[in-house]
C-alpha cells in the first residue's frame, strides 16, 4: 500500500460551549452522507474509530476535566476501472481538553452541554494498490512505478480534486457546527445544532 497523492491538513480549533454528542452523531452522519466508509466497508461507527482515549484530571492538577482523544479513519473506493487499485483515505483525529459538563438554558430549556477546547485534524490522501495485490506479485511490483507514473496520472489528478473538495467539505460542515466562519457556502444543516434541535 502506498500514498500516491496528499492534500495539506485542514484544522479547527474551537474553545467554548458546545455539545460533544451532537458533533460526533453529525460528523459520523456527515461521512455516511458523503460514501465514506471504514476500513471493512462497514458503516459502523466502531469501524470508523479506531482509537478512543478518556482521561479525568482533578483541578489541583490544572483546570480539571476530561481529556479526549479520538480517531477516526475513512475510506473513500470511487466506482472506477481502478476502483481495485485506487482509493481515498480520510483520517480525522480529536483532541478535546478540559471538558466540563454545563448546564444551559436553550429557547427556554435547561440542558446538559460540555465547556472544554476541541482541536480537530483532517488528512486525506489517496492510496494505491490498497489490498497488495501488486506489491506481493512477482512481475507487478516492478510494473507499478511505470503505471501510476505513465497511465494513471490523469486519474491520480481528477481525483485529488475531488479528494480536496470532499475534505474541505466536511471541514466546512464541522466549523458551520460548531458556529465558525466558513468560505465555502454550506447548506442548511439536518442535524441538531449546537445545544440540540432549534425551532
Amino acid at each position: 500500500m502506498g500514498e500516491i497523492a496528499k492534500i495539506p491538513e485542514f484544522r479547527v480549533k474551537y474553545r467554548d460551549v458546545f455539545s460533544l454528542r451532537n458533533l460526533y452523531v453529525m460528523l459520523h452522519n456527515t461521512l455516511l452522507e458523503e460514501g465514506w466508509r471504514g476500513v471493512d466497508g462497514d458503516d459502523y461507527l466502531e469501524d470508523i474509530e479506531t482509537f478512543y482515549s478518556e482521561n479525568v484530571y482533578q483541578k489541583g492538577i490544572h483546570r480539571g476535566g476530561k481529556e479526549l482523544w479520538f480517531w477516526w479513519r475513512a475510506y473513500k473506493s470511487l466506482e472506477s476501472k481502478t476502483s481495485g487499485y485506487l482509493r481515498n483515505r480520510l483520517d480525522i483525529d480529536a483532541h478535546v481538553v478540559y471538558l466540563q459538563n454545563v448546564e444551559v438554558v436553550h429557547q427556554g430549556k435547561k440542558m446538559t452541554a460540555q465547556n472544554g477546547e476541541i482541536e480537530m485534524f483532517f488528512r486525506a490522501r489517496i492510496e494505491s494498490d490498497w489490498n497488495n495485490e501488486w506489491q506481493n506479485h512477482k512481475f507487478l511490483k516492478y510494473v507499478k512505478p511505470i503505471y501510476e507514473k505513465r497511465i494513471l496520472h490523469v486519474e491520480i489528478e481528477k481525483r485529488e480534486k475531488e479528494l480536496w473538495r470532499d475534505a474541505y467539505r466536511i471541514h466546512a460542515k464541522v466549523k458551520q457546527f460548531l458556529q465558525l466562519r466558513t468560505f465555502v457556502p454550506v447548506p442548511e444543516p439536518f442535524f441538531a445544532r449546537t445545544y440540540g434541535y432549534e425551532e
